[in-house]
C-alpha cells in the first residue's frame, strides 16, 4: 500500500500561509495540519511569487487597466478640486475688494462733496 496523497485546497494554501506571514511559527502551523514545514515554505514562496493564487496574465493586465483608469480619474478630481479652490478664492477676494462701508442704501444720505471726498481717500 502506497503513502495517500493528501489534496489542499487553494483556500486552505491562502489560509495556511496568511497565518505564517502574519507571524506564526510555521514549524506550529505544520504540526496543526499535519503538513511538513518544507510544503508551507514552498507554498509560501509561490503566494509570494503570485503563482499559488492562480493569476493569469489577462486578469493582471485588467487589474492594470483598472489602475490606470483610477488614476487618471484622481488626478481629474484633484485638477478640479485645485481649480474649484482657486475660484473660491478668487470669489472671496473680489467680495473683499467690492466691499466698501457705503452700501447702496446709504450713498443717497451723502451729498456729492463727501462721496468724491471718501473715493479720493480710498
Amino acid at each position: 500500500m502506497g503513502i495517500k496523497k493528501r489534496k489542499y485546497s487553494k483556500e486552505q494554501k491562502e489560509e495556511i500561509v496568511q497565518r505564517a506571514l502574519s507571524g506564526e511559527r510555521i514549524l506550529t502551523l505544520g504540526k496543526e495540519h499535519n503538513i511538513s514545514p518544507g510544503l508551507i515554505n514552498r507554498w509560501k514562496r509561490q503566494y509570494l511569487d503570485g503563482e499559488l493564487s492562480g493569476n493569469n496574465d489577462q486578469e493582471i493586465k485588467k487589474l492594470q487597466t483598472q489602475v490606470a483608469k483610477l488614476e487618471q480619474m484622481i488626478g481629474k478630481l484633484t485638477m478640479e478640486n485645485y481649480i474649484l479652490k482657486k475660484e473660491k478664492e478668487y470669489i472671496l477676494q473680489r467680495k473683499k475688494e467690492g466691499s466698501s462701508i457705503i452700501e447702496l442704501g446709504n450713498i443717497k444720505k451723502f451729498s456729492k462733496k463727501r462721496l468724491i471726498f471718501i473715493n479720493i481717500m480710498v
